[in-house]
């Protein structure tokens, strides 16, 4: 086995975690349980055109979101942002932020976590559907 195979990932063979809702889904790329990494996690996050995502908070990590697809509206504590495809946000720890998908497509982030939150992965903690 290759020394650094778990370092390459192909979104392909990664799970696709779907909330009880239907409204997103999560695929976990880059963690601990991933590849090993501590230090950081990330993946792709999709929120359904007419769907808004549930207000969050993270009072120990800073997140990074780069629009890939889709457009919509970010709330970041009291302010609306519009963002859309091509896009980079910086979420710094502490701050509420909210999704809304205002567009006809999917709204899609890559994120990026750096340290990882603390506690156990949205998806996990409210029993979200493993799809793929």
């Amino acid at each position: 086995m290759a020394k650094h195979d778990k370092c390459v990932i192909d979104p392909a063979s990664s799970p696709v975690w779907e909330a009880p809702d239907g409204s997103r889904t999560v695929s976990p790329l880059i963690g601990p349980d991933e590849c090993g990494a501590n230090e950081m996690v990330t993946g792709l996050w999709v929120l359904r055109p007419g769907q808004q995502s549930e207000p969050a908070i993270h009072p120990d990590a800073a997140e990074i979101y780069y629009v890939v697809s889709g457009e919509g509206k970010l709330l970041l504590d009291d302010e609306e942002y519009t963002v859309k495809e091509g896009m980079t946000v910086y979420i710094p720890q502490g701050v509420v932020h909210q999704t809304f998908n205002t567009g006809e497509s999917d709204l899609g982030y890559y994120f990026i976590f750096a340290p990882p939150p603390g506690g156990p992965p949205r998806q996990e903690a409210e029993n979200w559907n493993k799809i793929q």
